[in-house]
């Protein structure tokens, strides 16, 4: 049986940039040209985060969701910049995204992630640079901080998959680190963030504990 990890990963393929295309495709200018500029310093930085999201049309990779980051890495495989590990693009079909019960899976892992973001504001770096660098939203900036109230265990759990980003985020703001560890006890791996918030505000004893945490 595949573990969510290996799931998510399989929803991956690969293809060079000739193979993928946009509806309208048009010149760049401008703001636009600023934004993808941006995501180009980005990509050639940090690698890509997120997978671009297609469809197939007449043997080509239609961009439904990507089209800045596709424009940044054929601006990069011009100047002769394009990082190796983009050679061949990540993509999924749209198809298989819809009949995943996950998110879209990011490309760099959650430890990665974590250790990049939190590491970039200790460096004195603001919300709105971090963002800019790695090209995130400001939201998701700021959620990855929030991280860093998980204990060490439930942290660990985040980097290895045990529990998705909701997950973590939703245990993060339960104070106290043995609270933590005694709400995720009581609930397990696969409760949902509404689960969380009621046994944040109607916590309940438990006599039983369903599982173990990895050490």
């Amino acid at each position: 049986m595949l573990s969510m990890k290996e799931a998510a990963m399989s929803l991956f393929k690969t293809a060079p940039v000739d193979m993928f295309t946009t509806l309208r495709p048009r010149p760049l200018a401008g703001r636009e040209l600023s934004e993808i500029k941006a995501v180009q310093a980005s990509i050639a930085r940090f690698g890509l985060l997120s997978p671009i999201i297609v469809t197939r049309n007449h043997g080509k990779l239609t961009i439904v969701d990507g089209r800045k980051r596709l424009a940044a890495i054929r601006r990069l495989d011009f100047m002769g910049l394009l990082p190796r590990s983009l050679v061949n693009i990540p993509f999924i079909e749209l198809s298989e995204l819809k009949d995943s019960a996950d998110q879209t899976p990011a490309l760099m892992s959650n430890r990665d992630l974590y250790n990049t973001v939190i590491g970039m504001f200790r460096q004195n770096q603001d919300v709105d640079a971090i963002a800019a660098d790695l090209y995130l939203c400001h939201k998701s900036v700021r959620q990855v901080l929030t991280l860093s109230r998980l204990s060490p265990r439930l942290r660990k759990a985040f980097f290895n998959r045990t529990i998705d980003f909701s997950r973590a985020k939703s245990y993060a703001a339960i104070a106290g680190h043995v609270a933590q560890e005694e709400a995720f006890m009581a609930l397990g791996p696969f409760a949902t963030e509404q689960n969380i918030m009621d046994h944040i505000h109607n916590p309940e004893p438990h006599f039983d504990v369903p599982m173990r945490m990895a050490a």
